[in-house]
């Protein structure tokens, strides 16, 4: 386009491209002036009545007369292509210059009045601007603001023009109602002003995410870090007008972009004069001059801007329905480092049946389609794992051979099948239609030959079909004999609704990434979309409840609300499919972990495995479930299961160590954190409980050191409770008080919660101190943990952990009685007998309160009792642990101790 005439414009130079278009410094030949063509993306204006819309609104843009808004001349086509004629501005983007350092908060504020005089402007005349951001408000050489793109904003009244844009960048700045498809009025942008003016104080947006949908959560659920911790010199009442900005609810915000700007103008004058800092960009090199395109700009002056004064708000914007659709993301495979495990754990649970992999079909389209050909994968390794005679290597180990350069012989050895199904997946849109296109081949890895191969093309809502004839085709290659239950389960439709069966996926992408919040409501708000869109989605609604269940189980929501949430959806699967193998996971879970009803949850999870022997989530059920009954051979067999089909899972090998190491069983314990360690090096769980073991096995406080040196070397910073008290423990056992403390100042939570405990880290501080003999400083960190127990117990009175760590700080701060009944309330909620994992914790904690308070006899009973059942009790820790040195001269505890040869110091 250099050096070309388009209409009456010369092309000077490019000037910028982005997803609304590519930009072009020109002069216009009429008038002698320097212009910035945009030319838009070619889907726009593609019929008549697009076009008239288009014209339309830049009508109704270009006639926005404000200093603070570019100005639009002329609207235009050339081949087709669509353009706009834009005043030229010499400056740089707000962007540009957040990029260099922070602004001062005075210039913040100036900027952001200006720009929100702007916006009043258009929205009294009917228009929303709709994409505020940082990039799209430009700086003048003479350091005023203009807000630019009013060209592609909504009138009043018109329909949609413009596909919403998606990138990360623009999607951060976007309100709630935005995101969620609903109406958007010019209270939208007051929001999107809030953004900005947040990312003008503190550097960075306020809703912040690895990926889309992560950001989407934290724009419809987040909270942002408050400005005050952000930047501490910001005044509260300008923290207050941010906060009201970007309030979710759109009631609840500035009503108009002039009332925003009323009160920015209040704290403008409150603030104190600047003309320069140390993190402005007002000293930075000077550039050639460019407008709205990103380039090297001159910068601001140092001196400020104040804010112009303009008329009150006369009418109120249009709303405008913009409908975002949530980009599928790549699945975020960790970058472990692939160590063949050994020969023991690596080979598939074949029980004489013949095994196979179905390894991750490769996405021949899209990026952002990749989650569907993980899909796809999931439901034909579902299909097959139902399957009588035949062993399908589970999902998880299947999901690290994504795009491996291994031979189909180093992955048969490794996983120790004999056949290997793997395959591509196309989509397509063509004529308003998805079709999707998959290849499939199924290879035999003895001789590397292939058995079987079929393409077949479908239509999006024709997909269940491919994948229950690749299924079928693969029973007829290995001659597999099926029963009626089992082709018609190959037959299984799960939906009749390609939008439902989408969100679905994307759903399910979440759900299985990880038990992270965030993962687990994005997972929600995708799967509560299927549902929606197909009522009698069986699987949608099984998966829905796990969901709910996870939130409930880690603590995220553990209210009686999201309980009845779990059932409800549990229920709904079961009543749509008795015989879905998901719907009776869903129903197990419900009854394990919202009501500890251990028989119902095993009696759900057998009916679920009597139809898909093989489904993982059901083995890992019914072996914790053992695990908390205490059946503890029933749950090593039942998890060891579970490895067998899933042998490169680096969670399973350590799920099975715990188990293991509550037995004592501590050498097997260690094979397997072995291999998870191979499979996984960055895994912070296996280094804490290798750390475990060297304590509880040895008593060697060295070798636990050692372990959570090397875990330091490797970057693994662990931040979870249990790696945090092992760390800390070891330090202890060593003596090595100081440094624990050191551990602990850097952890920014003043609490570490999990599922088994609850501790401020005060708590952990003031038995430091205690220690050290440093008692003043003991009591007041004892203090602190007090009053934080102290309200959170009265929120949460069921929770056992919280009356642990509160009977601990009544007996740091010699508060007997009240430390005795708040250790046994723990043990009382949930005791042994209703829970064989974690119950000896609470009895552990209680054997320290007594021992705290000076009652040894109890404290030694308590400790005799741990030693008597699995639990994470051991002579040799008894040994060299702290906590038990008021014991150290009881004839008892003496006896206890001496009962099995010292093991290494």
């Amino acid at each position: 386009m250099i050096g070309r005439t388009v209409s009456h414009y010369t092309i000077l130079e490019k000037l910028g491209e982005g997803g609304m278009g590519v930009v072009y410094k020109a002069r216009d030949l009429t008038l002698d002036r320097i212009v910035a063509l945009k030319f838009l993306p070619p889907n726009i204006g593609q019929d008549d009545a697009e076009e008239s819309r288009l014209l339309q609104e830049a009508r109704a843009a270009s006639a926005l007369n404000h200093p603070g808004i570019c100005a639009i001349h002329a609207i235009g086509e050339h081949e087709g292509s669509h353009f706009i004629d834009l005043e030229f501005i010499e400056g740089m983007t707000l962007g540009e210059i957040l990029r260099q350092g922070r602004l001062p908060v005075r210039k913040s504020v100036a900027y952001a009045i200006q720009a929100c005089e702007a916006l009043q402007e258009a929205h009294a005349n009917g228009i929303v601007h709709r994409d505020i951001k940082s990039d799209n408000v430009m700086v003048t050489s003479r350091d005023r603001i203009k807000v630019m793109d009013f060209g592609l904003a909504k009138l009043k009244g018109s329909s949609r023009l413009t596909k919403p844009l998606s990138t990360v960048g623009t999607l951060a700045y976007m309100s709630p109602e935005q995101i969620q498809g609903g109406e958007a009025d010019s209270r939208s942008d007051v929001f999107s002003s809030g953004v900005l003016l947040y990312e003008l104080l503190a550097g960075s947006v306020p809703f912040r995410g690895d990926h889309e949908a992560a950001v989407i959560y934290s724009i419809a659920h987040g909270t942002p870090e408050p400005l005050s911790r952000v930047r501490p010199e910001v005044p509260p009442e300008l923290e207050r007008i941010v906060n009201r900005a970007l309030e979710k609810n759109p009631a609840d915000r500035y009503q108009s972009a002039e009332d925003m700007a009323a009160d920015l103008r209040g704290v403008y004058d409150a603030l104190p004069q600047t003309n320069s800092s140390a993190s402005s960009p007002s000293n930075a090199p000077r550039s050639a001059p460019h407008s709205i395109a990103a380039a090297a700009l001159p910068s601001p002056g140092s001196g400020e801007a104040l804010p112009l004064k303009s008329g009150n708000a006369g009418v109120r914007s249009v709303l405008r329905r913009v409908i975002l659709i949530t980009l599928g993301l790549l699945f975020a495979i960790t970058a472990w480092v692939f160590y063949r495990a050994g020969p023991a754990a690596a080979k598939g649970d074949s029980g004489g049946r013949k095994m196979l992999v179905v390894l991750p079909f490769e996405n021949l389209g899209a990026p952002d389609r990749d989650y569907f050909a993980d899909g796809m994968t999931e439901e034909i390794t579902s299909k097959l794992s139902g399957l009588s005679g035949l062993g399908v290597i589970a999902r998880t180990s299947a999901m690290q051979y994504k795009k491996t350069p291994k031979s189909v012989r180093q992955i048969g050895d490794e996983l120790g099948v004999q056949f290997i199904l793997q395959g591509t997946v196309r989509w397509e849109d063509a004529g308003g239609q998805s079709r999707v296109r998959v290849t499939p081949q199924l290879i035999n890895v003895a001789d590397g030959t292939q058995m079987w191969s079929q393409s077949s093309e479908a239509v999006l809502s024709g997909v269940f079909t491919i994948q229950s004839e690749i299924a079928s085709k693969v029973a007829d290659a290995l001659n597999l004999t099926l029963l009626q239950p089992e082709r018609q389960l190959l037959q299984l439709k799960l939906t009749e609704n390609p939008e439902a069966y989408d969100s679905f996926l994307r759903g399910r992408e979440y759900q299985n990434r990880s038990n992270d919040e965030r993962d687990l409501l994005v997972a929600e708000q995708m799967l509560d979309k299927a549902v929606a869109l197909d009522p009698k989605f069986a699987f949608a609604y099984a998966s829905l409840a796990g969901v709910h269940s996870a939130i409930y189980w880690e603590y995220y929501d553990h209210t009686d609300r999201r309980v009845q949430m779990v059932k409800e959806s549990a229920e709904r699967a079961l009543a749509l499919d008795p015989d879905l193998p998901e719907a009776h996971a869903a129903m197990g879970f419900y009854y394990y972990h919202c009501l500890r009803e251990y028989e119902n949850a095993r009696t759900e999870f057998d009916r679920g495995l009597a139809v898909q022997p093989g489904n993982q989530d059901l083995l890992i059920g019914l072996g914790s479930v053992d695990r908390r009954m205490g059946r503890w051979e029933d749950a090593i067999a039942n998890i060891g299961r579970s490895v067998r089909s899933d042998p490169r899972s680096p969670l399973l090998h350590v799920e099975l160590a715990e188990t293991l190491i509550r037995v004592r069983r501590y050498s097997e314990a260690e094979n397997h954190l072995d291999t998870a360690s191979q499979l996984a090096p960055q895994l912070g769980d296996a280094y804490y409980k290798k750390a475990e073991i060297a304590l509880l096995s040895m008593g060697s406080a060295a070798q636990a050191r050692e372990i959570f040196d090397e875990a330091r070397l490797r970057k693994i910073e662990g931040t979870d409770s249990r790696y945090v008290y092992f760390d800390v423990l070891a330090d202890e056992c060593a003596g090595a008080y100081a440094h624990a403390l050191e551990r602990l100042a850097v952890l920014a939570s003043p609490v570490l919660a999990s599922q088994e405990q609850y501790l401020p880290k005060d708590l952990f501080q003031a038995r430091l101190y205690a220690l050290m003999h440093r008692g003043s400083e003991a009591r007041a960190h004892y203090t602190s943990a007090l009053n934080l127990l102290e309200r959170d117990v009265r929120s949460h009175p069921e929770d056992p952990r919280i009356h642990s760590a509160l009977g601990r700080a009544y007996a740091g701060l010699g508060r007997k009685e009240e430390a005795i009944r708040e250790g046994k309330a723990a043990t009382g909620i949930l005791s042994v007998s209703k829970d064989a994992l974690m119950g000896p914790l609470f009895v552990r904690d209680l054997a320290e309160v007594f021992t705290m308070v000076g009652e040894t006899r109890l404290a030694v009973e308590q400790i005799q009792y741990l030693l008597s059942i699995p639990s994470e009790i051991s002579v040799p820790i008894l040994r060299i642990d702290p906590t038990w040195q008021p014991l150290r001269e009881d004839p008892a505890f003496q006896k206890l101790i001496a009962s099995q040869p010292a093991g290494n110091p």
